[in-house]
């Protein structure tokens, strides 16, 4: 499994890597990993699932509609197989905006 991958001169969005990962472990860490990144102050993310059997895939997506530190999830690159996510700003003050 990858974490985010953060390079001061790189253009691309951190990125989640969940490969092999069972259901359970996956949702906490994208949680974690959301919250982490929205707190950064970053735009977008990419979580990715892999094909599986689906199960994986069906949890995170769920988690997306639900987590409160994001504003929209798609497929990525053409495959959703990968999600990009888009992140909700936090506000001054340390609140996050509605």
């Amino acid at each position: 499994m990858r974490y985010a991958q953060r390079e001061p001169s790189s253009s691309e969005e951190p990125l989640l890597d969940l490969h092999g990962l069972r259901v359970d472990e996956a949702i906490r860490r994208t949680s974690v990993f959301l919250a982490g990144e929205q707190a950064r102050g970053t735009i977008s993310v990419r979580v990715v699932t892999g094909h599986g059997t689906g199960a994986l895939k069906a949890a995170i997506g769920e988690l997306l509609r639900a987590h409160p530190a994001v504003a929209s999830a798609r497929p990525s690159l053409h495959s959703d197989a990968a999600l990009l996510v888009v992140l909700k700003p936090v506000a001054r003050g340390g609140r996050k905006s509605a």
